[in-house]
């Protein structure tokens, strides 16, 4: 299963950029999990507005965290 990987940084200072792992944002293909990619980090970083989303891609088992909450 392919998961959503998300590089985000802290808003105020554009610095200390991480990848989290999406929540619950699993896909059989890498096709699917790309085309939904951006709309699940747009609707994460509208509601958690002290980070800003820079990347997305998408991955198998990855070893990151979640992604935070503010």
């Amino acid at each position: 299963m392919f998961e959503i990987i998300v590089m985000v940084c802290l808003a105020a200072t554009g610095e200390d950029c991480r990848e989290y792992k999406m929540p619950d944002t699993q896909f059989e293909d890498a096709v699917s999990c790309i085309r939904e990619s951006h709309g699940k980090a747009y609707d994460w970083q509208s509601e958690n507005n002290k980070y800003t989303v820079i990347g997305t891609r998408c991955a198998k088992d990855a070893k990151v965290p979640g992604v935070p909450k503010d």
